[in-house]
């Protein structure tokens, strides 16, 4: 266990990053959990990422310890309940099922009210549609399966979404120009 060990900081840390380790992994697979470095927990899946000016290397912690490292108890819990709702959408998402077009040879799902559409192409490859945006790569990686378009789905749904509310907003603002005011 790190907290005991010498030469190693206690407080003065900086959170840089929270990853979820469930990202890493389909729904088929298992959870690969890490071990805190500094208390020795077995079953982090929220892995906080911290930094200290005096120490050399990162430290990969779970929510407890990254609380007690940065003297913040309330940002590293605030961050990991962002990647659990994250999780929980991602799994909603990927419960809904594609309902495949033979005439228009698409697949396409209705999440939260809007359509979101994959296609293959001529080239053998997929692309996405939604939002009135065509998407053949996200990130730089084309989409040579299927399911590689549904992973990039998701990202790309969580990236341009918006509610009901914030569409009617920015509707309202529209004629607001259109009209001078």
């Amino acid at each position: 266990m790190t907290w005991n060990k010498e030469g190693i900081p206690h407080k003065g840390w900086h959170c840089i990053d929270v990853e979820d380790l469930a990202d890493l992994v389909d729904g088929t697979e298992e959870i690969p959990y890490e071990q805190c470095e500094m208390c020795g927990n077995e079953r982090i899946r929220f892995v906080h990422l911290m930094q200290h000016p005096d120490y050399p290397h990162e430290l990969r912690v779970g929510c407890v310890c990254a609380e007690k490292m940065s003297d913040d108890y309330v940002n590293p819990r605030k961050a990991e309940d962002v990647l659990r709702k994250r999780a929980s959408r991602r799994k909603n998402f990927n419960n809904k099922e594609w309902r495949f077009n033979p005439e228009k040879q698409t697949y396409s799902k209705k999440y939260k009210g809007e359509y979101i559409t994959i296609k293959k192409s001529r080239y053998g490859n997929f692309g996405i549609f939604f939002a009135n945006e065509r998407f053949w790569n996200y990130n730089g990686k084309k989409f040579y399966s299927f399911e590689s378009a549904e992973r990039a789905a998701f990202e790309i749904f969580e990236e341009l979404h918006t509610t009901q509310a914030e569409r009617e907003h920015q509707y309202w603002l529209s004629r607001r120009n259109y009209y001078g005011e």
